[in-house]
């Protein structure tokens, strides 16, 4: 939503609150403190009307509000000082700023909270830290340079962890693609953590919680195919059954087999609607033995940038890991791949426009970027402490 538009919607509902604390304000015999209660009670019934809202787009709106509000304070100040008294007009002003401010802090916590009750998406860990999912495609001349035959592409991936990344239909798997595997997984969960897993278009949509529409269908459709086309080596796997890094090479697909089922004749030809996969063993044996992070999947499709969503589960590889720092330069080998128009500075303030969507999102309470020798080397970040606390929660809650 514009912020204009939000900002009309609050000020509409200022009003109607300005006019019942003046009603009652009339009619009770109470204090201060209790019509402020019941004004914040009275909040609620608005609260489903910011449903849609993101906590991106409040959080700027109430840094507005917020000024407006010391720029009359300073206009009611400057009139008192030379003795005039305040006019009923400004102390309304006023009052319907301090409104607006306190029923945006209200909605934010609410959004919060009911963010946090969806937590039990999961990703497996290993995938988390190969790098095999990026936060956009490379330019067309760098992706030539990565074909090795036909439409088959491959590259040595160096972020967290070393990787060598193979697509069969040459694709580079992006947010999106990630976004259909945690639904994926989602699936695992529910249909009891079988290797296989048969399900609607309609089931994953809403697994992603993403509204299933025709065109999601179409998404989803060639994001499966591009998974399953996958092949990933590791130079370094942890087991998490046997709690060892092997340095070893590891190589699968994610996704050994793929069949698109069409459950009626005009959904043949690329226009199914339903599928069954199987997970690699590998995969699967990683998954049972829980060695997977916990995602929250509506902070992650409300974030704004693929950027954001990436580095947001790069923190929670991190908590994992009780890590509070990133080598900058390793986490850019994260989530893109550098070209000869790679720009570092650039990069880097993409990554700082990113950690403050992050902080903007209460995933962390704060962030700091290190300079060595006067170069920009290091991250280091605090997480939220609703995060830590939810993860725990979530733990101890999968152990019972």
């Amino acid at each position: 939503m514009k912020i204009s538009k939000l900002s009309e919607l609050v000020d509409q509902y200022a009003l109607e609150l300005y006019v019942v604390k003046k009603e009652i304000s009339k009619q009770y015999p109470i204090n201060k403190e209790q019509i402020d209660q019941i004004i914040v009670d009275e909040m609620q019934k608005y609260f489903t009307s910011f449903h849609s809202v993101q906590i991106n787009e409040i959080k700027p709106l109430i840094d507005l509000y917020k000024d407006q509000e010391n720029d009359q304070l300073k206009s009611i100040i400057l009139q008192q000082a030379t003795g005039l008294n305040i006019s009923i007009n400004d102390q309304k002003k006023l009052d319907l700023i301090s409104i607006s401010i306190q029923l945006l802090d209200n909605v934010l916590f609410y959004k919060r909270e009911y963010q946090k009750q969806f937590s039990s998406h999961i990703f497996e860990k290993n995938l988390l830290a190969s790098g095999a999912f990026l936060s956009g495609t490379p330019h067309a001349k760098t992706m030539s340079k990565l074909v090795v035959s036909e439409n088959i592409f491959e590259l040595e991936r160096r972020g967290f962890r070393p990787i060598v990344y193979r697509n069969d239909k040459g694709a580079i798997l992006n947010t999106y693609d990630t976004k259909v595997l945690i639904g994926l997984f989602k699936l695992w969960m529910i249909q009891g953590c079988n290797k296989n897993i048969e399900f609607e278009f309609k089931e994953l949509a809403e697994a992603m919680l993403t509204k299933p529409s025709g065109g999601e269908y179409k998404l989803i459709y060639d994001s499966l195919q591009n998974i399953a086309a996958t092949w990933i080596e590791y130079k370094e796997y942890y087991d998490q059954s046997k709690h060892k890094y092997y340095s070893a090479t590891v190589k699968h697909r994610p996704i050994t087999s793929l069949k698109l089922i069409a459950r009626k004749r005009e959904e043949e030809n690329g226009k199914e609607r339903a599928a069954e996969i199987v997970f690699h063993d590998i995969l699967h044996q990683s998954l049972l033995a829980r060695n997977y992070v916990f995602i929250n999947m509506v902070i992650f499709n409300e974030l704004p940038t693929s950027y954001a969503r990436m580095i947001y589960l790069s923190i929670l590889n991190g908590i994992e890991n009780d890590n509070r720092l990133f080598n900058i330069d390793q986490l850019i080998d994260q989530i893109i791949i550098t070209d000869e128009n790679y720009n570092r500075a650039r990069t880097i303030n993409t990554i700082k426009n990113s950690f403050e969507h992050l902080l903007q999102a209460d995933i962390i309470a704060d962030y700091e970027f290190v300079k060595v020798k006067n170069k920009v080397t290091f991250i280091q970040y605090n997480p939220a402490e609703w995060l830590l606390v939810h993860r725990q929660s979530q733990l101890e809650n999968h152990d019972s």
